[in-house]
């Protein structure tokens, strides 16, 4: 099953010297036959998403399917 991940582009991040940074924010990463199936799957299994004001209505959350799920430490 492909693995996706998912972001907004609503929110914004803070720097180490205190000013907003305006940027994209990483929601996670979900497995699914298909990107709508695992937004839903993404959408069960962290409802801190709905629950913190991030949009999950259709065309809100962006996806990206993973070539592959092997993790870099650089």
């Amino acid at each position: 099953m492909p693995t996706f991940i998912f972001y907004t582009l609503e929110g914004y991040a803070e720097a180490p010297d205190g000013r907003r940074v305006e940027n994209c924010q990483l929601l996670g990463e979900a497995c699914g036959e298909n990107a709508s199936d695992a937004l839903a799957n993404l959408l069960s299994e962290n409802r801190w998403i709905g629950e913190h004001g991030f949009s999950v209505g259709i065309g809100e959350i962006i996806a990206r399917e993973l070539s592959d799920t092997k993790r870099h430490l650089l």
